[in-house]
């Protein structure tokens, strides 16, 4: 659930920023044709967000009910949207939409404890046309510039110089194997998940958080003994020079910068220096506020040895101060809610607990929405924390840190024939259906700086060497593994609470590889069919039923299908699309 590299919108707090042609409709128009567009896309309980009913009983978000084409069966797939106006919400969602100026205030936070990048790297010599020019300089553009400098090619990441601010969990085994346990902060032997009053699941694998600190001086020893250069500065644009030779990279009030390949890795926000595949499902977020505090009473209602790695327990509504402690009698039927709070939740986005225990009497608590469309609101999020802490006879003494965290996940992935390359969650790496990327990144830069650097060497042009990359990155059989997990996400995202906690329940008794591979994003499409098989076979009636139903009526099915089809009998989909053209 932790872990999108880097997310910073272009313009001012509260604005889009982006770039608009002479010829462009005005932002008023812009924003009207997406207001619009809003009421003929499939987001799922699209009313949460539009206002608030702050009672102890119930907490739902009342507007009226998205408006859908007439004997659809459901909403209508993406692509009867006009493209522009798909593009645009996809790209206000990556920039924060309404809580865009909390995501600025994330991001731009700071942190005396982390060098600056300019203190341990060389700034970039003007003259020089670089190899590759990095745009980003949050973990992934840098363990991507790393990685190509190690092969002896001449670099610059060219990025805002800002620390880096959220908070990142993963599971150590994964930071094991990449050689960066020395990294984590802290670690827990085991991670804890409450499906439900009494429901509770031992994950049975080791845990850590990532030091920012530490992280940041490992990526920048790393880049420093790499020969990598940087500038500190936001990119405008990029061009193709040169009759395809060479790319220019102009920043914002700054020198430009000549490389003979760019690749953008600042976060999903930059994806407006990009192009995208249409007839996908929209661009859904994850959203979640927290707070690192010093508290009193959190050994009495959870466990403090051990990471509380999602408790989906309805806690935050409905109980009075101290009763959801475990001498309270909350046992399972006597929540005050009828069905342990699941009464009235049918309308509700989920949201559930991450609390990490770091030592004596300081924790890390946080509040989170898996998925929604569109993002389930920090103030909600906020509200539920502490009526949640209140609930548990939690009490915060001082808060060290608050944090807003918004991960966008699923939507379109890039296309593989434009002239720059991506890494990160700008080339859509994040994890759709649980907001993992670091590790993933970390994984891949290796393989992506070889593609890189071979396609420099074989003197090919900047569209041919980006074709190459992108297949790399993105070949078929990965955008088939992507259309999958997006499935999931716009399952998840539709899910009650009570359909929620059945379908956890089922994941994590899935046999472990299985479990942990579609995590990792390290499940062959072959490997995804078996792995929704057994989750189907034990899955209870009402899953199986939301499964068929999602797969036969949700656009996200025919999104899954037809990815499946072009990986496996791609002369049927090419003929097909030659006689739709």
């Amino acid at each position: 659930m932790r872990g999108a590299l880097q997310l910073l919108p272009r313009s001012a707090p509260g604005a889009t920023g982006r770039m608009r042609s002479a010829g462009a409709a005005s932002p008023a128009a812009a924003r009207a044709t997406r207001a619009a567009a809003l009421h003929h896309v499939p987001w799922a309980r699209a009313a949460r967000a539009a206002a608030v009913v702050p009672s102890a009983a119930a907490e739902r978000v009342v507007a009226p009910a998205p408006a859908r084409e007439a004997d659809s069966g459901g909403a209508p797939a993406v692509g009867s949207l006009h493209d522009a106006s798909a593009v645009g919400l996809n790209q206000d969602v990556r920039e924060g939409t309404y809580e865009a100026r909390l995501v600025m205030r994330q991001a731009r936070k700071r942190d005396d404890d982390q060098p600056s990048l300019a203190s341990g790297l060389p700034p970039p010599d003007l003259a020089l046309v670089y190899d590759v020019c990095v745009i980003g300089a949050g973990p992934s553009g840098l363990a991507l510039a790393c990685e190509i400098g190690k092969r002896g090619v001449s670099v610059v990441v060219v990025g805002l110089d800002l620390p880096i601010t959220n908070n990142y969990g993963v599971w150590t085994d994964e930071f094991e194997d990449l050689g960066l346990l020395h990294t984590l902060e802290k670690t827990w032997p085991d991670a804890v998940c409450y499906f439900g009053e009494g429901e509770e699941v031992r994950v049975g694998r080791p845990y850590g958080r990532v030091g920012r600190r530490k992280l940041r001086e490992h990526l920048l020893f790393e880049c420093s003994r790499a020969g990598v250069t940087f500038m500190d500065a936001e990119v405008d644009g990029v061009k193709v020079v040169e009759d395809g030779k060479m790319t220019k990279v102009s920043t914002s009030g700054g020198p430009d910068l000549s490389a003979r390949m760019t690749t953008v890795a600042a976060g999903a926000a930059a994806a407006r220096l990009l192009s995208y595949e249409r007839d996908a499902p929209l661009v859904a977020a994850q959203t979640a506020y927290g707070i690192e505090a010093e508290v009193e009473g959190f050994d009495g209602s959870y466990l403090p040895d051990v990471m509380t790695f999602m408790d989906f327990r309805r806690h935050h509504t409905g109980l009075w101060s101290h009763t959801a402690t475990p001498g309270s009698g909350l046992a399972p039927g006597m929540h005050p809610n009828a069905g342990d709070g699941l009464w009235g939740t049918t309308g509700e986005a989920p949201s559930f607990l991450y609390a990490m225990p770091l030592g004596g009497k300081r924790v890390f608590l946080e509040e989170t929405c898996l998925v929604a469309k569109p993002a389930l609101p920090f103030a909600v999020l906020k509200r539920r924390l502490e009526r949640r802490l209140q609930a548990a006879g939690v009490k915060v003494t001082s808060v060290h840190e608050e944090e807003w965290s918004y991960i966008p996940v699923g939507g379109p992935l890039p296309r593989g024939s434009q002239p720059m390359t991506a890494f990160g969650a700008a080339a859509n790496m994040v994890h759709p259906a649980t907001g993992y990327s670091v590790a993933r990144s970390f994984r891949e830069a290796p393989g992506v700086a070889d593609e890189m650097v071979a396609s420099l060497r074989g003197g090919l042009s900047v569209p041919d060497a980006s074709a190459r990359v992108w297949e790399r990155l993105w070949p078929q059989e990965k955008r088939t593994q992507a259309s999958f997990h997006v499935f999931g996400m716009e399952l998840l995202s539709g899910l009650d609470l009570n359909s929620t906690n059945s379908f956890f329940r089922t994941f994590f008794r899935l046999p472990g590889p299985y479990w942990r591979g579609f995590l990792a994003s390290t499940l062959s499409t072959k490997d995804l069919v078996l792995f929704a098989l057994v989750t189907f076979v034990m899955a209870d009636f009402n899953i199986k039923a939301k499964l068929v139903q999602h797969l036969l009526t949700d656009p996200a099915g025919s999104y899954l299908v037809d990815s499946y089809k072009a990986l496996y009998l791609p002369e049927a989909e090419e003929a097909k699309q030659t006689e739709q053209a």
